[in-house]
């Protein structure tokens, strides 16, 4: 048999960076991993609900519909408003692959969500980023880079990594700055933030509020996410795509922990909050510089000691995220807040023995 070669493929998927685009390594067995940002651990009894299920559920195709009418009620919306997608990265997916095209543009954060830039480039569209390291948003900076090849804008607040957060004022300058452009809120992270901005965007029509299940509600394995925006703007995306993309036990396990209520997540934001204080203030003390976050992380600028500090912690049984090869991050970590004492003590305890070994105990 005479071996054959086939040409490169060329084309938008080629303009992904093997080389940055994230792969999460896998850690070691009883590892704690807090460099993914994943919420609460749900209680075993949604499991034990799972099980007590009609077969029929395996058996038939899923239907979201009952989801998304109980998701369109907490928000405040007609169920027509909202579509439930696989994790709010099929939302950007679909956002990009609807709107966005060759010869026009995205305009981003930087830094900000690495899954904007994979949908914009499958979609063969280009990026135009606007640096956001303060922790003020630049609403202004926003508004001047939007012009007629303009396609989408992606406001990421609180922004991952960073964990800073534009106001209502600041995004919507932006948006009534793109009148022709959709204007996506992504608010994956808004329960541990100060304010939900997503009761003061939704009477703009060309707007689309991203959420997800996957942080504070803890169902992260569940690829459960949802867009909010005009009827409009949902068909668009719900004809941008599959139409059973939300497996039918992931939708059960989403109705279960949406009835069991807001106390839970509430105490679980609290707990975060107070976990947030506490490693920032551990982190200052130990001559690092955490930024400002209203998410559930911390990211913390470690200068020349990023690479060690992150081995340190691997060392004694904690993964955070560090950012190899990232323009402007490359010297900074990622601290995912556990949201639990034992997980917290053990990061903590992690964190005074890397410190120790690197002679920055205070």
């Amino acid at each position: 048999m005479t071996a054959t070669t086939s040409a490169p493929l060329t084309g938008p998927v080629s303009r992904i960076d093997p080389a940055t685009a994230y792969r999460r390594p896998a850690g070691r067995a009883g590892m704690l991993r807090l460099d993914s940002n994943e919420g609460v651990l749900p209680s075993r009894a949604l499991l034990g609900d799972l099980s007590k299920a009609d077969p029929e559920l395996l058996r038939r195709y899923p239907d979201v519909s009952a989801l998304e009418a109980a998701l369109a009620a907490r928000v405040g919306v007609a169920p027509d408003r909202l579509l439930v997608t696989a994790g709010a990265d099929e939302a950007i997916d679909r956002a990009c692959r609807a709107f966005l095209e060759p010869g026009r543009t995205l305009v981003l954060p930087d830094p900000s969500f690495d899954m904007f830039d994979c949908s914009a480039a499958l979609a063969g569209g280009e990026l135009v980023r606007v640096p956001w390291w303060d922790d003020a948003f630049p609403r202004d900076a926003f508004a001047s880079h939007v012009d007629a090849r303009t396609a989408v804008v992606a406001v990421v607040s609180p922004n991952n990594p960073t964990g800073s957060v534009a106001t209502l004022a600041d995004f919507r300058r932006v948006a009534t700055a793109a009148p022709n452009a959709l204007v996506v809120l992504d608010h994956v992270y808004v329960e541990y933030a100060d304010e939900d901005l997503t009761p003061g965007v939704l009477d703009l029509s060309n707007v689309l509020v991203l959420r997800t299940l996957s942080k504070a509600w803890g169902l992260a394995g569940c690829r459960v996410g949802y867009a909010v925006g005009s009827p409009y703007v949902i068909a668009v995306l719900r004809a941008a795509g599959g139409p059973y993309t939300v497996a039918a036990p992931s939708v059960a396990l989403a109705l279960a922990q949406l009835e069991r209520g807001a106390e839970p997540l509430r105490g679980h934001v609290a707990r975060v909050r107070e976990e947030r204080r506490l490693l920032s203030g551990r982190l200052a003390a130990a001559g690092l510089a955490p930024r400002p976050s209203q998410a559930n992380f911390v990211l913390v600028e470690c200068g020349s000691r990023a690479r060690s500090l992150c081995a340190g912690l691997a060392a004694h049984g904690v993964m955070v995220r560090d950012f190899p090869g990232r323009r402007g991050l490359e010297t900074a970590l990622r601290i995912t807040l556990p949201g639990n004492v034992p997980d917290f003590d053990q990061l903590s305890e992690a964190l005074e023995g890397t410190l120790r070994s690197e002679g920055l105990q205070p």
